[in-house]
């Protein structure tokens, strides 16, 4: 179970830090902005605001931090509406994977996106989704 924490934290954190570098103005793994805007949303000319990148790495900081609470609960003496509590929140976490996950093979949602896209969420961004959403779904059960 450590190794799924660790994995499942690693990777959180690792998603969180490109976001924190796309807020301050990094391309990668483009080279220009809109090159950046088709491979990482597919669609659009418009590229989020640092808050809304600093916003979303917050919410994977969070996230990350959620199997490492699961796994130190008991010595964290949480009474039983916590960690009830705490376990929803990594559900919903894991459903929130698997749906992001899911979505590149619904041929009604990828006509929106530019190919480049569409190749490398089915390729990359899913399979790493689904990963994550699995990592997480198997610490509480």
């Amino acid at each position: 179970m450590i190794l799924i924490t660790i994995t499942s934290t690693l990777l959180l954190l690792s998603i969180s830090a490109i976001h924190v570098y796309w807020g301050f103005g990094g391309l990668w793994p483009g080279k220009t902005k809109q090159e950046l805007i088709d491979l990482v949303f597919g669609k659009g000319d418009q590229f989020p605001s640092r808050l809304m990148c600093l916003f979303v790495a917050c919410c994977l900081v969070l996230f990350a931090m959620l199997p490492i609470v699961w796994i130190w609960r008991t010595n964290l003496a949480l009474n039983g509406d916590v960690e009830n509590g705490l376990k929803f929140f990594i559900a919903t976490a894991s459903l929130i994977f698997f749906l992001r996950g899911i979505l590149a093979y619904f041929p009604f949602i990828t006509k929106q996106w530019k190919p480049i896209f569409v190749y490398y969420t089915k390729r990359i961004y899913n399979p790493l989704c689904l990963i994550i959403g699995f990592l997480l779904l198997v610490q509480i059960l």
